[in-house]
């Protein structure tokens, strides 16, 4: 048989040319442009590929510590893999595991959504799923991860907290609900916490404003960023906040020790497993989540300072 040719056309006037397919492609898809990306993720911790062999291939882990947890659990919405056996062969993320491809390449009207596998607001692993948090900007993609996934949900005055294990506590993984201003536990004392979602850096800046600045993948906080709204600052020590909260950690860890709720073995703090009042419990449990969070007070500095105010003293 000859070979034939299929031609489809449509009719009705012809509009005017749009952008060429091709240009909109490559503003992204283009050696440099790649190359500077690689080089960028090289430098992040994610690149690391952080705990994957231990916690990658784990029932309960491998969704935000492996490629293969990470795609599976976005794709069926589970928290966990689906089988208890989980990841047999982890592997690190990478650009593949957050971008997958775009809904649309419209962006004049669709937005830029640099085929991202998920961007919408996020169900809050801590809360059994019945709070969702939207960090907006595509900061989603991040909060996924960066929360800390286990509540303190005892009651002040409920009577004694028993703990059972050296690694009690948040997870590692604090900050999306530090910039919202939720998950501490909130011991009442000398200093008001702030309304949730009213801090500056949650409403008016995201995670993507500034720890991609100009799209940079290491996820590293540029200065640049800060002086559009702190003008003149020489460094993230804005107005000494860093230095104040990194006392008060301190102080709040030696109250800590002193009361014989957690030790410092090689440079690590943990929490003594046994029987404590829930300020006690709560106390520690407002340590980890600073410690974690990694900000000292960057994050939502009013939020920080009530909690580790009010612990210290209520110690």
């Amino acid at each position: 048989m000859g070979s034939m040719s299929f031609f489809v056309s449509c009719e009705g006037a012809q509009g005017e040319p749009g952008a060429d397919g091709n240009a909109v492609c490559l503003t992204c898809h283009n050696a440099t442009t790649q190359a500077l990306i690689a080089d960028q993720y090289a430098e992040s911790g994610h690149s690391a590929g952080l705990y994957v062999g231990y916690a990658g291939g784990r029932q309960g882990c491998a969704r935000c510590h492996s490629h293969e947890g990470y795609v599976e659990c976005i794709h069926t919405g589970m928290d966990t893999t689906a089988t208890e056996d989980g990841v047999p062969l982890p592997t690190a993320i990478g650009c593949g595991t957050c971008h997958d491809f775009h809904e649309s390449l419209d962006f004049e009207n669709d937005g830029d959504d640099y085929a991202l596998r998920s961007s919408g607001p996020i169900t809050l692993l801590m809360y059994g799923h019945t709070q969702t948090l939207d960090m907006g900007n595509n900061g989603n993609v991040c909060a996924y991860c960066h929360q800390p996934r286990r509540a303190y949900d005892y009651e002040a005055g409920a009577g004694d907290f028993q703990i059972t294990s050296t690694h009690w506590g948040p997870h590692h993984g604090p900050h999306a609900t530090i910039l919202n201003g939720i998950g501490g536990y909130e011991i009442p004392g000398s200093m008001a916490y702030p309304a949730a979602g009213s801090a500056t850096h949650f409403k008016d800046a995201s995670c993507i404003t500034c720890h991609m600045h100009d799209g940079g993948h290491s996820w590293h906080p540029e200065l640049t960023t800060c002086v559009d709204c702190h003008e003149g600052a020489a460094d993230f020590n804005v107005g000494g906040l860093q230095t104040k909260i990194a006392g008060l950690i301190t102080d709040l860890e030696n109250a800590l020790v002193a009361a014989g709720v957690m030790e410092i073995t090689e440079g690590e703090a943990h929490v003594i497993p046994g029987t404590y009042t829930a300020v006690q419990a709560g106390a520690f449990f407002n340590y980890a989540t600073m410690v974690d969070d990694r900000s000292d007070g960057v994050h939502n500095p009013a939020y920080i300072e009530a909690l580790l105010v009010n612990s210290i003293e209520a110690l």
